[in-house]
């Protein structure tokens, strides 16, 4: 603020010097010399202020308003981060940014209240499912069109996510970005470690095979006296996401034998279809079979004694639980280096087995999105920052670590460490690394491999694709139905999916959806499928590469001001006629 307000002063001290001699040369009797020196002068001042502006000396400060989510407590250390950042930012893009954090069980409704009242939020993270969604806000109107504000003011976001904008672009126009990271995340079942140990079970645990490997281990857990009091298993998240996660069918044999199943970008677990391409069908995957049988799997462990008896209430996530010493193991979505990660985040180590990889789809896409809201002021500054989020590793630590040497150090080994005195239980700052843009370049912490960055890329890179890969509807149309199907997942999902629920309700359940309109959800999906795919747009299921599509293709996403330019964002070589609409 110093430096503008000695360049503004000096400038206007020039315009008045420069009118006092104008003064003078009048005095004097002669028009033409004070013509000059008045010419002169304003020169000179609209000179200053050109390079002032260049400078981001003279130009005023855009301010920001962020929002994301807080996987634990708010940390107590966020503004001495956000100063950090602004001191960047002030600098380089003339942008201030205010950083608001929300913890995830508060997150979907804050989203709520906000976008009700038009409250200014120019740039926000979306959750994998619920009303703050990537899908459901985009279908309520909710984010803003971003489709030529990013090759201007954000060409590296393009640069760095490359063919994955597909994932998040809706009938040829771009509503959000995905974060970059790695983007293989496989189930997991995750136990703590000293419970394990204590009992002897650690390597029959590192060992199963199949969910009665998994269920002598939750009834070693349940029949002990040291360890009774402890949920056996826990909902993954505040939705009640327990063995169903969306893309997957787990109640089989053997793990070996799970399936994987294609969301279409629909992140309410609505829409389900084989991603191998061999049956372009579209289900209601809560009237399938396998999603019956994992409620039927799980109501069996309830009636048991193993599953959390406040399931259907909970608002905590599943790794707050472990740390609060209620729950012994829960199953999660996670990728490369998730024991280092899942002990981290629960406080103390722990046992993670793996259940089944994925297959890149476009619902890998829009689970954790940055949107600008259609309330935004600034959506040019938010696009700005932004940008600085996937290209500049200086935002990427700060948001997710916190200030170096101050929330953080850096060890010999180039691993992140905190500081002294402070763990994951009592950091002033400490988050995840995987939110806040680009994940590749937020340095590794502690307990991880150094290359662990190079190696999710490449596993990224190399990881099988769904035949329907790019594909997401449009669902504007049916936009009533989906929040009348939102409120039903509201009242019916956690006890669902936790198993609480009765068989009889299984039914309501189905019938709720019914009424709701479930099945128009589904035709407009099938017809929007079947012109995309006539269209020439997918295939087989096959492996593939992010790392596609190059400059060209990118600005080709944002050039929709002719029919042409559209039509060349729809090829596979640009990025957005392969998609309709949208963790």
């Amino acid at each position: 603020m110093k430096k503008r307000l000695i360049a503004f002063f000096a400038a206007l001290c020039l315009v008045l010097s420069t009118a006092a001699a104008c003064g003078n040369s009048e005095s004097g009797g002669g028009n033409s010399g004070a013509a000059d020196t008045t010419g002169s002068g304003e020169d000179a001042a609209n000179g200053g202020d050109a390079a002032a502006a260049d400078d981001g000396e003279l130009e005023d400060i855009r301010e920001v308003n962020m929002l994301y989510l807080s996987m634990g407590p708010i940390p107590t250390g966020l503004q001495a981060v956000e100063d950090a950042i602004n001191e960047i930012t002030e600098n380089e893009i003339n942008v201030h940014v205010n950083i608001e954090m929300i913890e995830t069980g508060n997150y979907e409704q804050q989203v709520n209240l906000k976008t009700s009242s038009s409250e200014k939020v120019d740039l926000m993270v979306t959750m994998p499912s619920g009303s703050a969604s990537f899908q459901n806000m985009a279908a309520q109107g909710q984010l803003m069109d971003i489709t030529d504000l990013l090759p201007e003011y954000g060409q590296g976001v393009l640069d760095t996510v490359g063919d994955l904008i597909k994932g998040t672009t809706l009938g040829g126009k771009v509503y959000g970005v995905t974060t970059y990271r790695s983007l293989v995340t496989s189930v997991y079942i995750v136990m703590r470690t000293d419970v394990l140990e204590d009992l002897g079970l650690l390597e029959q645990a590192q060992n199963m095979k199949s969910m009665d490997d998994y269920e002598a281990i939750l009834e070693a857990v349940h029949s002990s006296d040291k360890w009774k009091q402890l949920s056996c298993i826990v909902p993954s998240d505040a939705a009640g996401n327990t063995m169903a996660l969306g893309g997957y069918y787990l109640a089989t044999d053997t793990f070996a034998d799970a399936q994987t199943y294609d969301q279409l970008g629909d992140l309410n677990k609505i829409i389900a279809i084989n991603p191998d391409g061999s049956d372009p069908t579209v289900q209601n995957n809560f009237a399938s079979d396998q999603y019956r049988a994992m409620y039927e799997k799980m109501h069996d462990w309830y009636e048991k004694g193993y599953v959390y008896k406040d399931s259907t209430t909970n608002q905590e996530q599943a790794e707050q639980l472990v740390k609060s010493n209620v729950a012994f193991s829960y199953f999660s979505m996670s990728e490369i280096g998730v024991e280092t990660s899942k002990s981290d985040s629960c406080g103390m180590p722990m046992t993670c087995v793996l259940v089944k990889e994925p297959m890149m789809s476009t619902s890998n896409c829009t689970k954790f999105v940055w949107t600008v809201p259609s309330s935004a002021t600034e959506p040019e500054a938010a696009i700005e920052f932004m940008n600085m989020m996937y290209t500049d590793e200086r935002i990427c630590n700060l948001l997710a670590w916190g200030i170096e040497d101050v929330n953080y150090t850096v060890g010999d080994d180039g691993l992140a460490h905190f500081v002294e005195g402070e763990d994951s239980n009592n950091a002033a700052y400490h988050t995840v690394d995987f939110l806040y843009g680009n994940q590749f370049l937020v340095r590794p912490w502690e307990g991880q491999d150094p290359s662990i960055r190079e190696e999710a890329k490449e596993q990224m890179d190399n990881i099988g694709y769904s035949a329907y890969f790019g594909f997401a509807a449009d669902t504007t149309e049916v936009s009533t139905q989906l929040s009348a199907i939102s409120n039903v997942l509201g009242q019916y999902q956690a006890g669902i999916d936790s198993g609480i629920s009765d068989p009889e309700v299984y039914d309501q359940f189905l019938a709720a959806l019914d009424s709701a309109g479930i099945q128009d959800v589904i035709d407009l999906y099938q017809t929007q499928l079947d012109e995309w795919l006539a269209e020439g747009n997918g295939g087989t299921a096959s492996a593939g590469s992010t790392d596609t599509e190059a400059a060209a293709d990118t600005e080709a996403v944002a050039d929709t001001d002719a029919a042409a330019d559209t039509e060349a964002v729809a090829d596979t070589e640009a990025v957005a006629e392969t998609e309709s609409a949208a963790e």
